[in-house]
């Protein structure tokens, strides 16, 4: 991960070159500094205000801040006027609290070409130039409240909690040992590692070499971290990215998702992209989808509509409700059913000889499927405007009642036994086609 400094621009301004006038104004190049005792586990809140700021972490019961001013004001006295207000700053401080704010002014504004600032309980002063950067010294148990807009950020290694509120920020951290909490919009957040995070996301990138939990709202964002462990996401038109995780569960729209190896996943997408190498069970409701699946033990399907599956190796599939879905299976090794289907289409390129059957209900359903020739099963059927393409030669056909566009049948294949594996298919217009394995 890439980190980003601003030390150079602190250098170069921390320089106290006190008040120069010239013929375009009267200049302030200074450096402000404010330091305070505190405990090492202090509950530490600031406001950064359009001020690139670079935080480090210290062994010292102390917090220090530098301030540095480069501003170029209108006259001499609005330079004095504003560096003797910024000289008598003081800000709200105990040992277990502080408070600071470096938006020491009311207000500051540029109507046609005439630059003002309201200083808070002072008179308007007017320049043509001002910017400000921070420095700043933490505990490094410190706990920390960053409230930041149109900033730079730095932030050292951290063991204290933090909470960030961002607007227009980009914040660059190492290592975080402890929770994180994010509310940000139009921001870019890096960090090495950190523990649980709880974010709300707007239109911002947070990226992660390694967390724990996670459990994040977001809009128009991109999130992309390592190895985590348990994820809670609530989404919109977003894009996540994973190691290796825990169980996940994903409530989106719009929105993507990669991963390597997974735990459990708990799924409610509407027009969404999943792209895993590896899950254990598979919970899902789901319209409009896309899905890629490396391997998964069990998947469950209560709702599904117009949704793509590729899944390389599944033991079983079981779907309540499906609508105008493809499923394409390389291999399906233990089990099918389908409750309820309509226009849904099954490939299955590979099933083994421990398959245990399928049991399909629908209508205009099409299943082609690779059945072992080694395998022994029972085949029911009860169909209207039935398509079977399978090896009645190579059966013991039981039951076989036609009626007009009425199929019963009932047939065993290979050796019959006590729980063989059955194959069953009710439904109107289903089409069933058996290939060998």
């Amino acid at each position: 991960m890439k980190i980003y400094f601003f030390s150079g621009l602190l250098i170069t301004l921390s320089f106290a070159m006190g008040l120069d006038a010239d013929a375009q104004g009267k200049k302030i190049q200074k450096t402000y500094s404010w330091e305070y005792a505190v405990n090492s586990d202090v509950k530490f809140a600031f406001n950064n205000y359009d001020c690139d700021l670079v935080i480090h972490t210290w062994d010292r019961s102390n917090i220090e801040y530098k301030m540095s001013v480069d501003a170029t004001l209108r006259s001499e006295e609005d330079a004095r006027r504003l560096d003797g207000f910024i000289e008598e700053l003081e800000f709200s401080h105990s040992a277990g609290s502080v408070e600071f704010n470096n938006k020491f002014w009311q207000s500051r504004k540029n109507l046609v070409g005439k630059k003002t600032i309201d200083l808070r309980g002072e008179k308007t002063i007017r320049y043509s130039d001002f910017n400000i950067s921070g420095e700043l010294w933490i505990p490094e148990g410190c706990n920390l409240i960053l409230t930041s807009k149109y900033s730079g950020i730095e932030l050292e290694e951290i063991n204290g909690r933090v909470n960030l509120n961002l607007y227009n920020d980009k914040l660059f951290g190492e290592n975080l040992n402890n929770n994180l909490t994010i509310s940000a919009k139009y921001s870019t957040i890096e960090f090495n590692r950190v523990g649980d995070i709880e974010a709300d996301l707007y239109n911002t990138d947070l990226e992660t070499d390694q967390i724990e939990d996670l459990v994040v709202i977001s809009k128009y964002s991109k999130v992309r971290t390592g190895d985590a462990s348990r994820v809670t996401i609530n989404s919109y038109s977003d894009k996540y990215s994973f190691g290796n995780t825990g169980d996940i569960s994903f409530t989106d729209k719009y929105s993507d998702l990669k991963a390597e190896i997974t735990g459990n996943l708990k799924l409610d997408c509407y027009s969404s992209t999943l792209v895993i190498d590896g899950i254990k069970d598979v919970e899902l409701k789901s319209k409009y989808g896309k899905y890629e699946i490396g391997t998964v033990d069990n998947l469950h399907i209560s709702t599904s509509y117009s949704d793509n599956f590729k899944v390389q190796s599944l033991n079983t599939l079981n779907v309540t409700e499906s609508k105008y879905c493809t499923y394409k299976f390389d291999r399906l090794s233990s089990y099918l059913l389908l409750k309820e289907g309509y226009s849904d289409k099954f490939f299955i390129t590979e099933t083994g000889s421990e398959f245990k059957g399928m049991k399909v209900n629908g209508k205009y359903i099409n299943i082609q499927m690779a059945v072992d020739d080694t395998l022994s099963y029972r085949f029911k059927a009860n169909l209207k405007y039935p398509k079977l393409d399978i090896d009645e030669e190579s059966m013991d056909v039981r039951i076989k009642i036609v009626e007009s566009s009425q199929l019963e049948m009932e047939a065993i294949k290979g050796t019959e036994t006590e729980g063989m594996a059955e194959f069953v298919v009710n439904g109107y217009d289903v089409a069933v086609t058996f290939t060998e394995d």
